[in-house]
């Protein structure tokens, strides 16, 4: 007699469950975007605060980071309201990044500036928060730039 060989019923149908349930979990984290906004507005935050304090140091000047609450704006400048703007090295144009819609984001001092020794301009420490508002469950992310040293976090 030959013996045939394939798979059973049985296993094509456990393949086929353990794939959905798969499908289920991981499907939504990958297709929806809302989890990840609160990540990339901290991320883009932080690159603009940086980035804003290593051109203060290079250029011995004073740089200003200006964040509109209103609209979700960052933009840089040797101005305290950006009139005269740093370049992004990226486009050759003015440094303006804009945060998603569905972040809330929250700070005391939403102009800051770093001088040619890149201490901050107020000498204070200075939080930012950003909050998902579409998926609570995130943590909100707080950046911290310290008093005397400048120094992002």
């Amino acid at each position: 007699m030959r013996q045939l060989r394939g798979f059973t019923v049985v296993e094509l149908v456990a393949v086929i469950v353990i794939t959905g349930l798969i499908a289920a979990i991981a499907a939504p984290r990958f297709i929806g975007r809302d989890a990840f906004d609160a990540r990339g507005a901290y991320g883009t935050l932080t690159s603009a605060l940086r980035y804003a304090q290593k051109t203060a140091i290079a250029q011995r000047t004073n740089v200003f980071v200006n964040v509109n609450l209103g609209t979700r704006t960052i933009c840089l400048g040797y101005t305290s309201n950006c009139n005269v703007a740093v370049l992004d090295p990226a486009t050759q144009t003015a440094y303006i990044k804009i945060l998603p819609n569905n972040i809330a984001l929250n700070t005391a001092t939403p102009t800051i500036g770093f001088d040619g020794l890149g201490r901050p301009i107020p000498n204070a420490t200075a939080t930012f928060q950003i909050q998902n508002t579409v998926v609570p469950a995130e943590p909100a992310r707080t950046i911290t730039v310290e008093a005397e040293t400048g120094y992002v976090r």
